[in-house]
């Protein structure tokens, strides 16, 4: 059987047309440009479900941010991910344990200190905090403030991208992150806190159907009582500044995986906006994104893309001196979550979404 024929044209701004692109599996299938006439978004209106959503989260008011024993406000989820917003103003008077999921605490606002397992890390504005399925931790603030953190929670293990994985789109020879920027706790020094403790363990399996999917430990001691920690410290963090840009495809930095089958990404993270123009308008027919400017007056919100649906309006216009319509899409540094299943919305997510041309 042959292969399908591959058509390259580089030099385009001679033609009045549209460059769209469409790849399967995000990054990491094949790809095919398509040089249309008008642009694929111009269209009459749309109705239902299958369009771009803008997510205003400003009147979202989650459990923690009314009282520190509350809990995070789910926002998206699918088998794989599971998307959490957190306001917390206080410290948690409690500890908690994922035994579901590993999760990955994307910090915008306020400087907060985990405790865990593995010792104590500090973390601030810009901050991704990696923590592993099983892990205990709690979240501690200086002072009570409103802070501000999306919360990921993946069934698939999560895992820093290695370079062989986005080498064949940016021939690079290294991965977005690099092993020298990543940080790891400390175990604390000095005598440990005192009093009674409670550990929060979520958990689905068992017998959850009928006694639920938290259950709660009780100590007299402080659980958190490491001495010597030997072998590989799977707590990590990294700032947005740490992902390097590698060209302007969107980098993917962290990745997911079922354990059974890592060579099958089901989702990845990937900074977005990096400079160099962008990428033109694009339909991913296998991967839903979900978008999260980090800096300016966007902080907090999402854009949300289902699957195949087209977006980036404005761009793409093969010739530079077209009058183009303002580029809503490009609103600065934004990390991007491609999940392989599509993600849902909650009734508080849809309450707060309106269409949005990205």
């Amino acid at each position: 059987m042959s292969k399908p024929q591959r058509i390259s044209l580089k030099q385009m701004d001679q033609y009045d047309l549209v460059k769209h692109h469409y790849g399967r599996r995000v990054q990491w299938g094949s790809d095919t440009v398509l040089y249309r006439k008008s642009h694929p978004m111009s269209w009459k209106e749309v109705r239902g479900n299958y369009q771009n959503w803008y997510l205003d989260t400003s009147q979202i008011v989650p459990p923690d941010a009314e009282s520190p024993y509350g809990e995070p406000e789910k926002l998206f989820y699918s088998e794989d991910l599971t998307v959490w917003l957190s306001r917390r103003k206080e410290s948690m008077p409690y500890l908690f344990r994922n035994c579901d999921a590993d999760e990955v605490h994307h910090i915008s606002r306020g400087t907060l200190t985990y405790e865990t397992d593995f010792g104590n890390i500090t973390v601030g504005e810009t901050d991704f905090l990696v923590i592993p399925k099983g892990t205990t931790y709690r979240v501690l603030l200086n002072r009570p403030e409103e802070t501000l953190r999306v919360i990921y929670e993946s069934v698939p293990e999560i895992f820093v991208v290695p370079a062989e994985m986005v080498d064949h789109i940016y021939g690079k020879g290294r991965g977005a992150l690099a092993a020298e920027k990543i940080q790891h706790p400390e175990l604390p020094k000095g005598p440990a806190p005192e009093g009674e403790f409670e550990v929060r363990v979520k958990y689905r399996g068992a017998f959850s159907d009928y006694l639920g999917e938290i259950s709660t430990i009780h100590y007299d001691h402080y659980p958190l009582d490491a001495e010597i920690i030997d072998g590989k410290m799977p707590v990590f963090k990294f700032a947005v500044g740490d992902i390097e840009k590698l060209g302007t495809t969107p980098v993917a930095f962290l990745g997911a995986a079922y354990l059974d089958n890592k060579d099958n990404l089901a989702f990845t993270f990937h900074l977005s906006g990096a400079g160099g123009g962008g990428a033109p308008v694009h339909r991913d027919p296998d991967g839903d994104e979900l978008r999260y400017p980090i800096s300016g007056p966007e902080v907090g919100n999402f854009v949300f893309t289902p699957q195949g649906v087209d977006h980036g309006a404005g761009r793409g216009y093969t010739k530079k001196e077209k009058n183009r319509p303002p580029d809503l899409s490009n609103r600065g540094l934004s990390i991007s979550a491609y999940t392989l299943k599509p993600l849902k919305g909650t009734p508080i997510a849809f309450r707060s979404a309106k269409p949005f041309m990205a």
